[in-house]
């Protein structure tokens, strides 16, 4: 966590070479002066994020030098500074003491900023030692005396309450934190990236805790980025090591050991011993198990930083300072009170002395009870004006704090819908609330048209028709914005649009606005368009009126993101839909083009028997006409029945070839629209046995197996849709073959393949076997066989989709389909249907 400094509002400042530079150079010039001490505090807290023992130095430089010059404010700024250094390398011994030094310093002065400001720190210094409610009553403290500064300083108190977030996060109480990080994002703007990326990273926090996995990635993203862009080791740290956290939920390891790695070579860089030991432990143990030797080495580290935090000395040594801060917190509430008294007895005696010299001054001389009189009013006077101004300034925090409520109930508004014509309305409603939003419109970008469009544009409350402007004109300010990436503010566009075109633009549609706004609307670096305002008023819009509107775009931003994320995902969707039912259709076709040659060889043997016995009977009517020519009706009246019999075998013959027939055409249609009938299970389940096994046998005349059926006789017809179950049974069956023939082409010696089906009546249900002596199926894919798409079979032998259909058809029918197996010795497929 970044720690409050004296200095924080030039924190993004002093972060950069140049300016570090710049003061080295100055300080070489400077006489033994305050110039002098100032520049080397301003040089140290420039290194205490990257260097924090060059902070040291430097601040010990400008303590002893104030000393010297007799500079109490410059002691003061450099304890503080110091007590960072010490934070930051681990000695919070010395930085505790440092900061209580500093905070009676700043406290003698009078001075309300740089005491808010060690409030904070201390409270840091808490939170680093895990004391969350100890640390999140002093940032209270240090809030609660931010509130009456007369200045009021937006990175400052967004430091407070993100701090304070934090803290409520470590109590588990997640709402809070979030409400309080969400207004120091606010109150930070964008104007300092380290501490944004601190806020970030919380917020990620809170994400993750609520297991919103996607926002948190989100969140440690932009942490990455900011504190990348800033060089700040510290947040640098933190944002890798939860994202190498994130990973380990998600049993990346790869991504893991990066994140870690990255996370303590950062905290290496910053000599954070804190972040040395976090990422050092969370690299030991992932290499746990995995590679001692890797483990062993980090766990080294560890201990090394554990040593530097954590000796028994320093522990002593903290303990007694923390009482020794009870015993001074104690020593100024008693000087602060007998302060008060004193000037209380002061007031009284002096209160009794001009009574005293007003009495002599009234028997005296009337002219002076006058110019008492005057000087009263005077002092009066004074203290009606300095009421003025606290009424003012308590005005002016009322204002912010409902600013803040405002814009974080019109963000909940804009973000609610992921409609853009919705969204768009909303910010148009809110914007006019606020500002005299005359006109008002938000621009699309399109990068294959590279234009914007502006597709719900309003002019006196009145939507105007859709418009789009490219990019590429130069005599579009909306373009110009894009491009630029920067805002574009005119009071009056014929007095300035000449800083920005070549000549006055003409509007695409309604009349010319003299005032306009023209924001970018970005999310995470990404262009997505602009929003404008405009009024027919010169100089409309005020810097309060920016400052909203800058707040709204972020949201805006963000929900037409969501958006278009959202409409791509349904697209996504649907294709991904679309594909599936065709894929099932073709897994449909499939299994029907297995049948082929089973039907074909099923269909031979009635046909040859039809034929056969048709030959017979021809032969039979022959001689059965010479024996009536002859006059041998007995002889012929034998043949005849003869025929009769054959008639009747031609008969069943042909009736089985119709019912083979009519199965396979039941196979083909769709189910959705076919009814339950009543079905004998065993002889379909036979049906398929045979017809999957032929069906095989003429694709690859290798293959053979044994097949084996126990069907109980006592089940009768059940209620089905005949053609899904024997889709089923076919899946499962031909499944079972191909185990049994990859396990005897493996040339697995004695092994004989073998199929079994049976059908049991138990328990008001019917139970349906398909059973194999294959291989069996891996217990780490068992969970998987029934998802879609997922298969065991080489890539083109298998689809994936055969047992996920057979499951949703037997759970459409309301039954279970489960599976028993055993590595090396086979599997067990089980239907279980309800009778009814």
């Amino acid at each position: 966590m970044t720690l409050v400094s004296f200095i924080l509002i030039q924190a993004s400042k002093a972060q950069s070479v140049a300016l570090r530079d710049s003061l080295l150079k100055k300080i070489k010039t400077l006489p033994n002066d305050s110039n002098l001490v100032i520049a080397l505090n301003q040089l140290a807290f420039a290194y205490q994020l990257k260097r924090p023992d060059s902070t040291y130095l430097l601040a010990q430089q400008a303590y002893e030098l104030s000393r010297n010059i007799h500079y109490p404010l410059g002691e003061a700024r450099a304890l503080n500074v110091m007590a960072i250094s010490f934070s930051q390398l681990g000695d919070y011994a010395k930085a505790l003491k440092m900061f209580n030094q500093s905070k009676i310093a700043f406290i003698e002065l009078k001075d309300t900023r740089n005491t808010v400001v060690t409030l904070s720190n201390i409270a840091d210094f808490y939170m680093q030692q895990g004391e969350w409610q100890n640390g999140l009553n002093k940032m209270k403290e240090s809030y609660t005396l931010y509130e009456v500064m007369s200045k009021p300083e937006p990175i400052l108190k967004s430091t407070i309450l993100s701090n304070i977030g934090e803290c409520y996060f470590n109590l588990k109480q997640l709402d809070s934190a979030g409400v309080y990080l969400k207004n120091a994002m606010q109150s930070a703007g964008s104007y300092n990236q380290s501490l944004l990326s601190t806020i970030f990273f919380l917020l990620g926090d809170v994400a993750f805790a609520k297991n919103n996995t996607t926002q948190a990635y989100s969140f440690y993203q932009q942490s990455i980025a900011g504190s990348s862009k800033e060089e700040s080791y510290s947040e640098m740290f933190e944002g890798y090591y939860r994202m190498a956290k994130f990973y380990h939920n998600s049993t990346r390891i790869d991504s893991t050991i990066y994140y870690a790695k990255l996370a303590l070579n950062f905290a290496q860089k910053g000599s954070y011993l804190k972040g040395i030991l976090k990422a050092s432990q969370n690299l030991s143990s992932i290499y746990e198990g995995v590679n001692d030797v890797e483990a062993l080495r980090y766990f080294k580290v560890s201990q090394a930083a554990r040593d530097s935090l954590f000796s028994q000395d320093k522990m002593k040594q903290l303990m007694s300072l923390s009482f020794e801060e009870k015993q001074k917190t104690q020593q100024i509430e008693v000087a602060r009170m007998e302060y008060k008294n004193a000037i209380r007895s002061n007031i009284l005696i002096g209160i009794l002395v001009v009574f005293g010299v007003l009495a002599m001054f009234l028997i005296r001389n009337n002219r002076q009870k006058q110019k008492a009189n005057f000087l009263l009013q005077k002092q009066k006077n004074e203290i009606d004006s300095k009421a003025k101004e606290l009424e003012v300034q308590k005005e002016n925090l009322e204002q912010s704090y409902n600013n803040i409520a405002l814009l974080g109930e019109i963000g909940r508004k804009i973000t609610a819908s992921l409609s853009v014509e919705t969204i768009i309305g909303a910010v148009y409603n809110n914007v006019d609330t606020l500002m005299d939003a005359q006109v008002f419109g938000i621009g699309i970008y399109h990068d294959d048209t590279r234009s914007l469009e502006f597709p719900a544009t309003y002019e006196n409350g009145k939507a105007l028709p859709v418009y789009s402007n490219y990019i590429d004109d130069e005599s579009r300010l909306s373009g110009k914005c894009f491009n630029s990436g920067k805002e574009i503010v005119i009071g009056d566009l014929h007095a300035e649009y000449s800083l920005y075109l070549k000549n006055i633009p003409t509007p695409s549609q309604g009349d010319q606005p003299v005032s306009l706004i023209y924001l970018p609307l970005t999310v995470n670096e990404k262009m997505l368009g602009v929003i404008t305002v405009q009024s027919f008023s010169k100089n409309a819009f005020s810097a309060y009126h920016l400052y909203m509107l800058r707040t709204i775009a972020v949201y805006a931003a963000i929900a037409l993101e969501n958006a278009d994320s959202f409409n791509k995902l349904t697209l996504t969707v649907d294709s991904l839909q679309q594909t599936q039912k065709q894929l099932i259709e073709s897994e449909k076709m499939a299994s029907l083009g297995e049948l082929t040659a089973g039907i074909a060889h099923e269909i031979q043997n009635p046909l040859n028997f039809v034929n056969n016995f048709s030959e017979v009977n021809t032969e039979l009517i022959e001689e059965m006409q010479q024996e009536i020519d002859k006059g041998n009706f007995a002889g012929a009246k034998e043949i005849s029945n003869d025929i009769k019999e054959n008639e009747k075998k031609i008969n069943h013959h042909g009736k089985r070839a119709g019912d083979i027939v009519k199965g396979m055409l039941q196979h083909s249609r769709n189910s959705s629209a076919a009814a339950k009938e009543l079905t004998d299970i065993n002889k379909l389940a036979d049906e398929y046995l045979r017809l999957a096994y032929h069906g095989l046998r003429a694709k690859d005349k290798s293959f053979n197996a044994t097949m084996k059926t126990d069907f109980d006789q006592h089940i009768g017809n059940i209620n089905i849709i005949p053609q899904d179950i024997g889709r089923v049974i076919l899946n499962l069956i031909t499944n079972a073959f191909y185990v049994v023939d990859e396990k005897k082409k493996s040339g697995v010696e004695n092994y004989e393949p073998i199929v079994t089906i049976s059908t049991k009546k138990i328990n008001g249900k019917i139970e349906i076997k398909v059973a194999d002596n294959g291989n069996g199926i891996p217990q780490k894919v068992l969970h998987k066989i029934f998802q879609p798409f997922f298969t065991t079979k080489p890539t083109g032998q298998g689809t994936g989709l055969g047992l996920s259909l057979s499951y949703d058809i037997i759970k459409a029918h309301g039954g279970e389909l489960k599976v028993e197996t055993l590595k090396g010795e086979g599997s067990e497929f089980i239907i279980q249907l309800p009778i009814v």
